[in-house]
């Protein structure tokens, strides 16, 4: 189990019937996307939710702690927007070893 102090937000994917053994990677790189915008239910569900920000508050690039099935994933993601105010992912990243 993960305890709430190591985490920023819980999740879980699924596909089909079928919950996800850990995490995608594609999904946590656009969860925390998602959490960066700010009106987001990612975003008020990590800065709200009274567990604390996404790392550092929320800054660009900043960490976030992805608990799922098998433990924690470190992702990050940069968000802004463009000359037209829509918001654009600039940069979105993890690390992650091979088995």
């Amino acid at each position: 189990a993960v305890a709430a102090a190591e985490c920023d937000l819980l999740s879980r994917v699924s596909a089909g019937s079928r919950v996800h053994h850990a995490h995608t990677g594609t999904g946590a790189l656009a969860l925390a996307c998602a959490a960066a915008v700010p009106g987001t239910v990612a975003h008020e569900l990590v800065r709200g939710g009274g567990g604390g920000g996404c790392g550092g508050g929320g800054e660009a690039g900043a960490e976030l702690r992805i608990a799922h099935p098998q433990g924690v994933m470190r992702v990050h993601a940069s968000v802004g927007r463009d000359a037209d105010g829509r918001h654009v992912a600039h940069s979105a990243g993890m690390v992650r070893t091979a088995r």
